[in-house]
């Protein structure tokens, strides 16, 4: 019975194991592909202002290596909170669902679902965004939000990959012209979980004392970096809780586009903080032991070259972009390398510990 169970479960690492391995097909590269997506973003239900939205049937086209075009059936939905409104957003985020049959062979094999960062703004429908910026304005705050993954999985695996592309979307209103814009396909929060032998956790399952401090401290470094306020561990505010086999739990972040690394026009800081300005940094990281010690900060130190050099990787990234971004990241670099601005900056501006909050029932932002 022993040996029967031992032979099951060394089957299922088998199996586990070539399902990682075939969901890392898509993100195996950082090659931009060039995908074309037949859809009329004005037909599409929004979960955030209609009941009962279902997915839509379409169908995705890619080129392969060799520029050979391919067809497969999928399904899309509109997914995300303020991207997701009509008001906000003429190309909202989409959550993109394969059929497994159809993925064989291909860079999509083994996916199930996929998350699709669009560049939300005019291209599509000029009139149904509020905010007037130009296209190419929204690309580049999508080129940067595709940046802040990049420069995650530098500083740790525990991170989303991201696969940029170039999609071809129809016109609608000009049904004989085809509009292209960037666009970035993310990894599923159970696929990161997957190849770092963890699980995900159901929302609302946040436990303090299971809490990883040190992977803790990564994300709100990371965030710090980019400059983003628009998160947190406890209320699991664009963060989901990764949980490993001895029950401890690792907080993954994603949706960057709140963050001063972005500079999107309609962003800003989370409200009650001593801040204004999106690009003016906020330390929201708990107060731990070690915090203060160099050891905290060396993950993000020892990587200072490779991080400010992939801003120079991104394809689309304009001359601007580039210089203001690098800039940004150098002004990171000059709070950690100065023992008196991250004193002031960092170790002085953290918060209660998830226990101590807890047990206090301080506010949790």
């Amino acid at each position: 019975m022993a040996s029967r169970a031992m032979t099951c479960l060394a089957l299922a690492a088998v199996l586990l194991g070539a399902d990682v391995q075939a969901q890392s097909l898509l993100f195996s590269s950082h090659d931009m592909m060039e995908v074309a997506v037949p859809i009329d973003f004005k037909t599409l239900c929004h979960p955030r202002e209609a009941a009962d939205c279902d997915y839509t049937p379409t169908e995705l086209e890619y080129a392969d290596q060799h520029g050979e075009r391919h067809v497969m059936p999928i399904e899309v939905i509109i997914r995300g909170g303020w991207r997701s409104m009509t008001k906000n957003c003429s190309a909202p985020l989409l959550f993109i669902r394969f059929d497994q049959d159809s993925t064989a062979g291909t860079p999509f094999e083994g996916q199930t679902l996929l998350p699709l960062t669009t560049h939300c703004g005019q291209g599509l429908s000029v009139e149904a965004t509020r905010f007037r910026e130009h296209r190419t304005a929204w690309e580049q705050y999508l080129l940067k939000e595709y940046l802040a993954h990049r420069l995650y999985n530098v500083i740790t695996p525990v991170s989303l990959n991201a696969r940029l592309v170039q999609i071809t979307y129809p016109n609608p209103d000009k049904p004989s012209r085809k509009i292209k814009n960037y666009a970035f396909f993310t990894e599923h929060f159970d696929s990161v979980a997957a190849r770092n032998g963890e699980e995900v956790i159901d929302r609302g399952g946040f436990d303090p004392e299971k809490l990883d401090m040190r992977m803790a401290g990564l994300v709100a470094l990371f965030q710090f970096m980019i400059g983003n306020t628009d998160w947190s561990i406890m209320r699991e505010r664009n963060i989901v809780l990764l949980q490993d086999p001895a029950g401890t739990q690792l907080p993954l972040p994603y949706d960057f586009d709140m963050s001063g690394l972005v500079d999107a026009q309609y962003a800003g800081p989370a409200p009650n903080l001593p801040i204004k300005d999106v690009r003016d940094r906020h330390f929201l990281g708990f107060c731990s032991p070690g915090l203060e010690q160099d050891s905290f900060f060396e993950p993000y130190l020892e990587n200072k070259e490779a991080l400010l050099s992939l801003v120079n990787t991104v394809p689309g990234l304009d001359r601007k972009s580039v210089k203001s971004t690098v800039r940004y990241l150098q002004e990171f670099f000059e709070i950690l390398e100065s023992q008196d601005l991250r004193t002031r900056q960092i170790v002085n501006q953290c918060k209660p510990g998830p226990l101590e909050t807890t047990r206090l029932n301080l506010p949790t932002d």
